[in-house]
Parts: structure tokens; C-alpha cells; sequence
């Protein structure tokens, strides 16, 4: 499928768990895509955490409306933690499979990231899955969320029923930047919420771990099976809150990376500003 599209005929489903107490940060990313994404069609699916300010999500809707794009928001609110957006996930595969609107890809990400090349829609087309594909080795993977995720139940039971009982084929990756094509996502968002959509975090907060950078790559894998490729998400993390110019030209560069996580938060920062550059150099040659 991937190599029948273009970048006019490409339409993405963006799926996003947002949290603030403000629309600013998600009006400059709702820009941001649309300037390196375009000419794309683009869809998308916001998740509003229930700790968000309670204005947020009608001001956002006043905002879209205004601006042109298109939005489409989760009926239902669920608690999220920093490291966990189980929930919010579980709501927006709902959302998307309910709607009347068909896609080519998904893109699963959070609010806080900013894309920084209009590469990425070359990823997107000739990229099949993107999400990160390490092998779960528990204690080993010297992951501080190991114990969680081991001792959760839900993972024991899909790991029974799914994986007859082989732990060896739990796979870890990332949310941010994550991607698949519209046929694969239908059957991973059954499978997700037929093993993730319950009460357990909501119950047991202390518990919550970011169980979706498991499930996503675990259950993708299911399907695809060991030979299909999977590329890295097309978010980077960065490693050091000092994010330099110099940093994000070698990523665009390498084509390692097409995004960064958290750089809108610190709108004062240089990277924030570079990026910001990089954006209006790319609407100007649009």
C-alpha cells in the first residue's frame, strides 16, 4: 500500500493524549504538523486528561473551528500519569474505529512534541511500522519499571493467551512518533483494548507504569510477524534538557529523527527557537 501514496493523497490519523492548563502548547503543535505534514490530510484525535484545566477542551474546539482543522475528540476522559497514557490510548482507538472517516496511517503522540523536518512525510509513506522493536528482558533491561510491568496482570495474561506463554517475545519501543497503516491499526486497537481497556490503573494508581511502550510493539509484532521490519517511532527523546541547533541539524541530517519530545516546554529555550525557524523556512517554501 505504502508505495501507491503520495504526499497529496496521504490521509493520517493523529492520535493524542493532551494534559494542560492552557490550549498554547497545542495550538503551536496543531501548526507544526500542519506546516511538515502538508500537504497531507490530516485527522485529529485528542484525549483530554481529566486533570486538565476544565476550559481547555472548549477553548481547543473554539480554536480548531477558527483555524481549520480537523478534530475529532474522545467522549469519554480517563486519568493519565507523565509516563503513562494507557487510557487515554484505549479511548482514542474508539474514537478513531467509531468514526465514519477512513485513513492510510496512524500517528500515535503526545502534546509536547514538535516535528522539525518535512521529511517525515517521506517516512511516513515508504515507512510500514514504526515503534521501536527491543526484546523485554526484564531485571535485565535494567528498565526502572521492570517489576511493574512483569507483575502486571494483564501482561501475564496476554503473554498467556497470545504469546502461549513466552515472555521472551514481549517487545519495548515508544509511543511518541509510533505509526502503522489503517488496516494494521484496526486489528492492534482490538487487540489493545480487548487486554488494556479496565478498571487497574484507576484503582491502583501507584501502579501505573507506560505500559503502551510494551503493548504497542509487543502486539504489532503479534501481527507482523518476526520478519517485517519495524523502524524507530519518528520522535526522538532528547538526552539532555540543553537541546543545541547543532544537535537538531545532525538528526535531519542522518534522517534518525523527524521530531523532538518535551522541546515545546521550554519556550525560551534555543532549540524551541530554532525549531520555530526551521518551521516558518518550511511554510515559506510551501
Amino acid at each position: 500500500m505504502a508505495a501507491d501514496l503520495s504526499p497529496s493523497t496521504m490521509r493520517l490519523a493523529l492520535l493524542s493524549p493532551i494534559h494542560g492548563q492552557s490550549i498554547d502548547h497545542i495550538a503551536r503543535q496543531l501548526e507544526n504538523y500542519r506546516v511538515f505534514l502538508a500537504p497531507f490530510e490530516l485527522r485529529h484525535y485528542f484525549h483530554v486528561s481529566l486533570e486538565s484545566h476544565p476550559d481547555l477542551q472548549s477553548e481547543l474546539t473554539a480554536f480548531t473551528e477558527r483555524e481549520g482543522h480537523s478534530v475529532v475528540f474522545t467522549k469519554r476522559s480517563r486519568p493519565t500519569w507523565r509516563a503513562c497514557t494507557a487510557y487515554a490510548l484505549c479511548e482514542l482507538i474508539k474514537t478513531v474505529l467509531s468514526d465514519q472517516h477512513s485513513h492510510d496511517k496512524v500517528l500515535i503522540h503526545t502534546d509536547t512534541d514538535l516535528l522539525v523536518s518535512s521529511d517525515v512525510k517521506k517516512q511516513l509513506i515508504k515507512s510500514k511500522i514504526g515503534c521501536g522493536n527491543r526484546s523485554f528482558r526484564g531485571d535485565k533491561a535494567g528498565w526502572k519499571w521492570s517489576n511493574k510491568a512483569q507483575n502486571d496482570r494483564r501482561i501475564q495474561r496476554f503473554v498467556a493467551e497470545m504469546l502461549d506463554g513466552d515472555s521472551s517475545q514481549l517487545r519495548m519501543g515508544r509511543v511518541c512518533g509510533a505509526h502503522m497503516p489503517w488496516s494494521v491499526f484496526k486489528s492492534f486497537g482490538v487487540i489493545y483494548n480487548a487486554y488494556f481497556d479496565t478498571s487497574h490503573f484507576e484503582k491502583h494508581p501507584k501502579r501505573h507504569w507506560p505500559l503502551t511502550e510494551v503493548a504497542i510493539p509487543t502486539i504489532l509484532r503479534l501481527l507482523e510477524g518476526p520478519d517485517q521490519r519495524f523502524r524507530d517511532p519518528l520522535i526522538k527523546v532528547p538526552k539532555t534538557k540543553n537541546v543545541s541547533c547543532k544537535s537538531i541539524d545532525r538528526m535531519i541530517k542522518r534522517r534518525d529523527g523527524f521530531g523532538l519530545k518535551k522541546i515545546a516546554r521550554d519556550t525560551d529555550s534555543e532549540a524551541f527557537h530554532y525549531v520555530m525557524h526551521l518551521q516558518a523556512q518550511a511554510a515559506g517554501e510551501a
